[in-house]
């Protein structure tokens, strides 16, 4: 019995370890709006703290990178787009975090007006209390296993 629920618990730790590893509860989103010809850009983790001083990478519609900077203390960074198609933004906050986010351009050189938003690798829609929940269970399910061990190696 306890060869068994020792490769159960192996085998458990060995699944966990293949699974993708994320930082869920500080998933990096961002939210575009237009502000006269420039695009305002803000990047904001899942509790609303913005990202700030992330490393960003513009790239034009042509595939070529057309500017490169931070965000501000809020997590906001702007430019203004010289042609139309779609444009993409990188952040990246040297934590682990990164999300590309596109932005529309219509011909007038101009923004589209719909704002769009995206998640890095988090991949969940799940909401953070479920996460929370789900992480505190995996926790007690492993601390569980182990007292059931001990309590078998000690009788």
């Amino acid at each position: 019995m306890k060869k068994i629920l020792m490769g159960c618990l192996l085998a458990a730790c060995g699944g966990m370890a293949c699974l993708p590893s994320s930082a869920g509860a500080h998933a990096l989103r961002a939210v575009h709006e237009r502000q006269g010809e420039a695009v305002l850009v803000r990047f904001a983790y899942s509790d609303d703290r913005g990202a700030e001083f992330a490393a960003v990478r513009v790239i034009g519609a042509d595939g070529k990178e057309f500017q490169n900077g931070r965000t501000d203390a809020r997590g906001r960074f702007a430019f203004i787009p010289d042609a139309a198609g779609t444009w993409r933004i990188t952040v990246t906050d040297g934590m682990g975090h990164k999300v590309e986010h596109a932005v529309e351009v219509a011909a007038t050189g101009k923004p589209a007006a719909t704002a769009a938003t995206a998640a890095d690798d988090a991949g969940s829609s799940a909401g953070l209390p479920l996460r929370a929940g789900l992480g505190l269970s995996l926790l007690a399910n492993l601390a569980l296993a182990a007292c059931l061990l001990r309590r078998r190696k000690a009788a």
